[in-house]
């Protein structure tokens, strides 16, 4: 055999007991943390595998509209006593309208009807005309208007949500929208069930602090967190099964005193990106542990541009109580940084350049681009998950205990292993010894899903172990077309070498026209898919590279071994008879 065939398989070896190594702890079922293997990493169960906490919610979203509304009543209260114009007064009402439409009354000496008019156009876009007459305007909220705070509300919801996951050292959570007003979230191996439900309905607690630079630097702030760290063994990575961020950061807390300044405390900021998944990157701050000022005080935030650079920024404005409050504090720290914090955790740090009251803009000291867009709208949601408490219901609950994932577990890979072997024992019979080599490439094939798996912290759920199932049929289906194109060679006349080569060669337009067919659509259902849905399309993409490489380069390759094998006892290529 040549020095070719040897490198080849060489790399067949090395890939084989890396991927061997990899799945061991998840078939072995060992303790990662007294395991001497290389790899401490397992295969993530789905809910449907490891059992938890399933839960739907709902957005009440006629409370959410009459408080946009109430809030726009206020907006124009406070623009109409600015701009000194008289009016009588300016209220919601609720009655003999929808629901979820109320309306806004605005009672005038009709004298100023044009100039209140158009007041309304120029800065209250988002409503609507609906009633127009002698001393009286009435307006609702535009349908346009309307649609986008049912967007930001589940997605401020949403973010809420994510904020708090933590708490539960959940791997793996799924938090996402179903239709227009409800939220599923799946929380994986979760039993506290009353506690996760208290946690997730509570309202958004938003907080406004200063930080505390002065009194020690952000590099040093930095030095001693890491070096608390390193002493006392704390560590907190996200998405690790078991691990709850509150206690890791009152641990810091407990360890940093007499090393901080009294009345300060450490918080962190989360990674940028969806949640830092796998990620221990955390920016420590100092800050001053007085609450300067609540998200309840606010009314709004926007995301706009500046009128020069283009750059994204975030308006926002307060109500009168916040106005006074915020003008008092922001006056007090000029050019100091005021920590936006959600449920704890450090979202934006903004440094104060003048005084701000009733309304302000944090500018992010970026050009303008779709990452810095990006930031500006969640930073916005954050802020408005102070100004649009929106109330959840739970409107649907389901509990999978540890016992019924178990025998999803063992049933659904009964069913794999069964399944497969028939697959095998059929290719063996039929195909004989090239079945063999067929076999032999279909358990590398399951191997190297599995190991693909955990190396990319994928979660494995019961559609998913469907999906590796149906990764072996589409694998023999690309052995069938080569083994049948290499019988084609064969009675053309062909020796085996040729043979084999030919049928290769011309069976990997099909095989690969196939697997991109079978890649698209599992490309779409990972894309709109959620939860197992997803799991079952990542394992069938995963399913179909690795079959592209078993059926392609690894068949190859034995057959290449076995052809050099049989011409070591026959003695010469014509002699040669392959099993097919």
């Amino acid at each position: 055999m040549g020095r070719s065939w040897w490198g080849r398989f060489t790399v067949l070896i090395v890939l084989t007991v890396l991927s061997a190594l990899y799945v061991a702890p998840s078939l072995l079922g060992v303790d990662l943390e007294k395991t001497r293997l290389p790899f401490k990493q397992k295969i993530n169960l789905g809910l449907d595998l490891q059992g938890g906490l399933y839960l739907v919610m709902g957005v009440d979203f006629i409370k959410v509209f009459r408080d946009v509304v109430d809030r726009q009543g206020s907006s124009l209260e406070s623009s109409l006593k600015e701009k000194g114009i008289a009016y009588k007064s300016v209220k919601m009402v609720k009655e003999g309208f929808a629901e979820d439409d109320s309306r806004l009354v605005v009672e005038f000496d009709d004298a100023k009807k044009d100039t209140i008019k158009e007041l309304l156009k120029k800065s209250f876009w988002n409503l609507r005309l609906t009633g127009d007459t002698p001393g009286k305007l009435e307006a609702g909220l535009t349908t346009e208007y309307r649609q986008d705070v049912r967007e930001r509300t589940i997605n401020q919801s949403i973010e809420v949500i994510r904020n708090r996951i933590d708490e539960f050292g959940v791997s793996e959570p799924v938090i996402a929208s179903q239709g227009s007003d409800r939220i599923v979230i799946e929380l994986p191996g979760v039993k506290e069930v009353d506690r996760a439900k208290d946690l997730i309905g509570r309202t958004a607690k938003l907080e406004f602090k200063i930080v505390a630079d002065k009194v020690m630097a952000h590099g040093q702030v930095a030095e001693l967190v890491g070096q608390i760290e390193k002493d006392n063994n704390l560590s907190f990575k996200e998405g690790k099964e078991g691990q709850k961020f509150s206690e890791f950061l009152k641990a810091i807390n407990e360890k940093a005193k007499g090393k901080i300044p009294e009345g300060t405390e450490i918080a962190y900021e989360r990674p940028k990106g969806a949640l830092g998944e796998g990620s221990n990157i955390r920016i420590p701050y100092l800050l001053y542990a007085k609450t300067e000022v609540t998200g309840d005080l606010l009314q709004d935030a926007q995301v706009s541009f500046d009128q020069e650079t283009r750059a994204p920024e975030v308006s926002f404005r307060m109500n009168p109580k916040g106005a006074d409050l915020f003008g008092k504090v922001t006056s007090e720290h000029i050019h100091d940084r005021l920590a936006i914090v959600l449920d704890g955790t450090v979202v934006s740090a903004p440094v104060i350049q003048s005084k701000i009251s009733e309304s302000g803009r944090i500018t992010l000291g970026r050009n303008s681009g779709d990452d810095s867009v990006k930031e500006a709208k969640d930073l916005a949601i954050v802020l408005r998950a102070g100004a649009l408490p929106a109330q959840l219901e739970f409107l649907e609950q389901r509990i999978t205990g540890p016992s019924l994932g178990q025998d999803s577990i063992r049933k659904g890979a009964l069913a794999t292993v069964i399944g497969s072997l028939l697959v095998f024992l059929f290719v063996m019979f039929y195909y004989r010894v090239s079945g063999v080599i067929a076999t032999v490439s279909l358990i590398l094939n399951v191997l190297f899903v599995l190991a693909i798996l955990v190396g990319i912290e994928a979660t494995l759920t019961l559609p998913g172990i469907a999906g590796i199932g149906l990764t072996v049929g589409i694998a023999v289906d690309s052995n069938v077309v080569i083994y049948e194109r290499i019988r084609e060679e064969l009675r053309a006349g062909k020796r085996a070498a040729a043979a084999i080569e030919a049928g290769f060669q011309k069976a990997f337009r099909t095989i690969l026209d196939a697997n991109v067919t079978n890649a698209a659509a599992a490309l779409v259902l990972m894309t709109y898919g959620t939860g197992p849905i997803k799991g079952f399309a990542v394992t069938l993409m995963i399913g179909i590279v690795t079959t592209l490489f078993t059926a392609i380069f690894v068949c190859k390759l034995i057959f290449a071994g076995y052809l050099k094998l049989l011409e070591s006892r026959e003695g010469t290529d014509e002699q040669v008879k392959i099993s097919i």
